[in-house]
């Protein structure tokens, strides 16, 4: 007799030669390797991504170096919000912007826990942020401290509750309330009605402080992207954060623009057109590749300093330093670009390019009806790049400009670090607030344009 096993089988070409092996082995094999895979991918995504969901979830946090690394932010949690829309109401009567205005009434509780018989924190009107230069509202502000609950726990301690009510008794809108609750020593903070800045553990007793206890909704959650958009004043008092965006917009869109333009033209001439001397220039734009950005620095320096050979004495200018025609005029040509156009358009086919001389296009026509409209895919991937360069671009806006309005965001969060830590130490919420903002637009052009940037990218580095 013979047995025939009832196992499903199935064929499976290995070098050559198909081989009848266990179907459910072969399931549990590839479903294996789905999940390993799976598992990397994953990994990557978080090695790769994580940094930057960091980045985001510090910007929240009062602290952003603290040690060990938390992920909790109590901005975040949406009964603060609550919290803050209430105070900012009671404050200036707006839950989303607060403030601290004429006539108004403020109640803020604070919960301790006493070893023994409960006293009264001390209160304290405090200053508000220097780097802000805001009015002080200490001066036209009243306060009292009442006791609201004295509950006795299981091991003989006390958590008291108190209300400090606040009263103004002024005529000037303050857009801020800053003020430190002093527990006695000894003490444990348990709870607020809205979560303290900085808790700290001192001789004198137990510190709790709020650069603004009427924030408001907006102003509570935002509050270091609002203090990195405003803070940073420059000649006359205007902010500098929103000219230093700006000013990133307008040099990156002259960027893909000329960048756009040279490129295309110089890969149509160089895919396209015969003529003397095409390789040898081909061989040089590969060369120039090839050459770090660190070697030429000097002479680009050189040349914008001295305004391209007396070019700029044409716009009334002696230099081009401390200029935007600075940034873009030493980079008006990209080799890279080139050779990314060049390769894209040795892919279109010629017969489209002989059908249309056969209709009567000349050069022009072809290049501009033809090829330009076929070379969408390249030219958006082309402009995503050109984009993320020249709005990540450091060194050479650095050395080149000098007036802080002129600045682009990535030269102003590294002067944001440096006067900040000058002057009131490191505020790496709104560096990294700021850093975050900074992200938000490679990240949206990415988003829409991706279509045509993985259709076009990889297209422009084969030739079919």
């Amino acid at each position: 007799m013979v047995l025939v096993s009832e196992r499903p089988t199935a064929s499976v070409r290995y070098r050559g030669k198909i081989y009848y092996v266990d179907a459910r082995w072969l399931a549990r094999r590839r479903l294996a390797r789905r999940v390993i895979l799976y598992t990397l991918l994953i990994a990557l995504a978080i090695f790769m991504v994580g940094p930057l969901a960091y980045s985001l979830i510090s910007s929240f946090r009062d602290n952003p170096l603290s040690w060990p690394p938390r992920l909790n932010a109590p901005r975040l949690y949406p009964p603060n919000w609550v919290a803050a829309w209430q105070l900012g109401v009671q404050g200036g009567g707006n839950g989303w912007t607060g403030g601290w205005a004429p006539g108004r009434e403020l109640n803020l509780q604070v919960t301790f826990r006493y070893p023994e018989e409960p006293t009264p924190p001390r209160v304290q009107l405090l200053s508000p942020p220097y780097e802000l230069r805001v009015p002080n509202p200490a001066p036209d502000t009243g306060f009292e401290v009442v006791l609201a609950e004295d509950k006795v726990l299981p091991d003989g301690t006390h958590e008291a509750t108190y209300t400090v009510v606040f009263h103004h008794k002024g005529t000037v809108l303050y857009p801020l309330l800053p003020v430190a609750v002093v527990g006695p020593r000894g003490t444990e903070f348990v709870k607020a009605t809205l979560p303290p800045d900085s808790v700290s553990s001192r001789v004198s007793g137990t510190f709790l402080t709020w650069k603004n206890i009427a924030p408001g909704a907006i102003g509570y959650i935002f509050q270091h992207y609002i203090r990195a958009w405003t803070t940073y004043k420059g000649k006359g008092g205007r902010n500098l954060f929103p000219f230093w965006v700006l000013n990133s917009f307008l040099v990156a869109f002259l960027r893909i623009v000329i960048t756009s333009v040279f490129a295309t033209m110089a890969g149509y001439a160089l895919s396209r057109l015969r003529f003397p001397g095409k390789n040898l220039l081909f061989f040089f734009v590969i060369f120039t590749m090839m050459v770090p950005g660190q070697v030429t620095f000097i002479s680009n320096y050189l040349v914008v300093r001295d305004g391209v050979f007396g070019l700029s004495k044409l716009f009334g200018m002696d230099t081009f330093l401390n200029t935007y025609w600075a940034l873009f005029l030493p980079g008006l040509v990209s080799t890279a670009a080139t050779f990314m156009m060049k390769q894209f358009m040795e892919s279109i086919p010629r017969e489209i390019e002989e059908a249309a001389r056969i209709d009567g296009a000349n050069t022009f026509q072809i290049y501009t009806r033809i090829v330009l409209p076929l070379s969408v895919p390249a030219i958006a991937a082309l402009s995503i790049l050109t984009f993320q360069g020249s709005w990540n671009e450091f060194f050479w806006p650095m050395v080149v400009l000098t007036q802080a309005e002129k600045y682009t965001l990535p030269v102003g969060l590294n002067m944001f670090l440096h006067h900040y830590f000058s002057v009131t130490g490191s505020v790496w919420n709104m560096i990294l607030a700021g850093t975050v903002v900074s992200i938000i637009p490679v990240l949206v052009i990415y988003i829409v344009f991706q279509r045509y940037f993985i259709e076009g990218f990889p297209l422009s580095g084969l030739k079919q």
